[in-house]
């Protein structure tokens, strides 16, 4: 990214109350994961939630919402979206064969993305989430300058690499005039299945606290999430009154505070 990049002035192609986009400074953090949970948390307090899954090279949200299906289907014109358990879904897994890798340059993903945004049938919303590529390369840049965000929110692992790719992305949220609603700290602790006492993943890391942003919202490790995930079974819509569907729960109102 060029330094002093601006945020391109344009109107939002999605017809949508609010746009905001997750990211990540690396990959393995679990941003996909808290991005459709997220969206069900949302979808459950009766909004009208899009969910595009922007992610050109790793898209795992069809995966984690069940959602078998290769080709995107178009009528009169538009893109279909894939309705999952009750939000409106888009994703490349939706276009590319599966198993196949998506090798294209950044103008042929940029253009993809544009279509995502002004070609897909998305109705009107009232939340649309952007499940963005990690890091900070032309891709993720892109959509942030099309997408007229009303914010951002940031996933990260406590350790300190991961959150020294995560100041990258900071910065460019910041270089983009986009407004960082802050940050969720995932695998932050384990919790003793015995005495129920919390240990740290990453003693003495700085993590999510040293970012000078919110923290949102922090989650353990555990297992039966990632099982979840391979699955296609939503942790959120599985496992309702769990601690973690809770915390997204919690996650949700906070950010549509914010929002409205």
């Amino acid at each position: 990214m060029a330094e002093g990049t601006p945020a391109e002035s344009k109107t939002r192609p999605v017809d949508t109350r609010f746009a905001v986009a997750v990211a990540s400074g690396k990959g393995g953090v679990g941003k996909s994961t808290v991005t459709v949970n997220l969206a069900l948390a949302m979808a459950s307090r009766g909004l009208r939630v899009g969910l595009l899954d922007a992610d050109i090279y790793g898209p795992n949200v069809p995966l984690m919402l069940g959602i078998d299906q290769s080709t995107a289907l178009v009528k009169d014109g538009r893109i279909q979206p894939v309705s999952a358990h009750g939000i409106q879904v888009m994703s490349v897994g939706f276009i590319a064969p599966a198993g196949k890798a998506l090798i294209w340059r950044g103008p042929l993903a940029n253009k993809l993305i544009e279509q995502f945004l002004t070609e897909v049938d998305w109705g009107e919303l009232d939340l649309f989430l952007i499940d963005l590529p990690p890091g900070t390369g032309d891709v993720p840049l892109s959509i942030i300058q099309k997408s007229a965000l009303n914010g951002g929110i940031i996933v990260t692992t406590p350790q300190e690499a991961s959150i020294a790719d995560v100041r990258k992305m900071i910065d460019m949220f910041q270089t983009t005039d986009t407004r960082i609603l802050g940050t969720v700290e995932n695998m932050k602790f384990i919790t003793c299945p015995h005495c129920q006492r919390k240990i740290e993943l990453y003693p003495g890391a700085g993590g999510a606290e040293s970012l000078g942003t919110e923290v949102l919202m922090e989650l353990p490790f555990i297992t039966e999430l990632s099982q979840k995930n391979a699955e296609g079974l939503p942790f959120f819509m599985t496992n309702p009154e769990s601690d973690i569907s809770r915390r997204f729960s919690n996650l949700a109102d906070a950010i549509w505070r914010e929002l409205a």
